[in-house]
C-alpha cells in the first residue's frame, strides 16, 4: 500500500477516494441543482450544521479554517455529486425504517446512532433544545403526548426531525432522529447513516464546547 494511504484513517481514505469524482464535477450545475451559492470562481459555498464550507474541484474546506471532522467533508462531496430530484415531503421516519430489512415496523429499541444523544441530553431536555437551536433547528408542535420535537434542515432538501420522549413507568427517555422520507432520493442509506452520525456528533460537541465550531 502507498505509504501515504497507510497513515490515513479509513474515513480519510473514503474522502480521498471521492476527490477524483469531485474533480470531474461541474460545480455550477450542482449548485443550480440544489439552489446553492457559488463564488466568482464557480466554487460552491454551503452551510452545513451552521458552518460554512467551500467546495472546489480540489476538495472541501471550512471557510473559518478551524478543524472539522473528515466525515463532514465526505458527506458534502456525496451531496454535491447527487443527482436526486424533488422536494421534501415532510413525512419522517427513523433511518433504520428506510431500508427493506427494517421496513416492517419500529422495533421499539433505541437506535445505536441515537444512544449517545440520550447519554448526553436524556436528563436535560432544555440543554438539548438550546443546542438544536444553535445548529439552526426550530421547535415544532409535537403530535405525541409527553414529548417535544424540533425540525432542522441539515442540508438543503434534507430536513431532519429530532424527537424527545419523556420517560414514564414503562419506558425510559428516548431521543430519536428521523429523516424525511425523500432523503434516500438524494443520498444512499449508508451515506445518510454517516450524515446522522455527523449530526449527532455536532449536537454533542456543540453542547460540550458551547459553540458550533472549533472542534473535530
Amino acid at each position: 500500500m502507498n505509504s501515504r494511504y497507510s497513515m490515513l484513517s479509513s474515513y480519510d481514505v473514503i474522502y480521498e477516494a471521492l476527490l477524483p469524482k469531485l474533480t470531474q464535477c461541474n460545480l455550477r450545475e450542482s449548485a443550480a441543482h440544489f439552489g446553492l451559492d457559488t463564488n466568482s470562481k464557480g466554487d460552491i459555498i454551503i452551510e452545513f450544521l451552521k458552518r460554512n464550507y467551500l467546495i472546489s474541484n480540489a476538495g472541501v474546506t471550512p471557510v473559518d479554517g478551524k478543524p472539522v471532522n473528515i466525515n463532514n467533508r465526505s458527506i458534502l462531496i456525496h451531496y454535491v455529486l447527487s443527482q436526486g430530484i424533488g422536494d421534501p415531503v415532510y413525512s419522517f421516519k427513523p433511518l433504520f425504517r428506510m431500508t427493506t430489512v427494517f421496513s416492517s415496523g419500529d422495533t421499539g429499541k433505541t437506535s445505536m446512532m441515537d444512544a449517545p444523544l440520550i447519554k448526553t441530553f436524556g436528563n436535560d431536555v432544555n440543554k438539548l433544545a438550546e443546542t438544536i437551536v444553535k445548529l439552526g433547528g426550530k421547535s415544532e408542535r409535537s403530535r405525541e403526548p409527553n414529548s417535544r420535537c424540533w425540525l432542522l434542515e441539515v442540508l438543503p432538501k434534507i430536513p431532519v426531525k429530532i424527537i424527545f420522549r419523556e420517560a414514564d413507568e414503562d419506558f425510559p427517555v428516548e431521543i430519536q432522529t428521523q429523516f424525511d422520507e425523500s432523503a434516500p432520493e438524494f443520498l444512499e442509506f449508508e451515506c445518510l447513516a454517516f450524515l446522522c452520525g455527523c449530526l449527532v456528533r455536532a449536537l454533542i460537541k456543540t453542547a460540550e464546547y458551547g459553540t458550533v465550531d472549533g472542534w473535530e
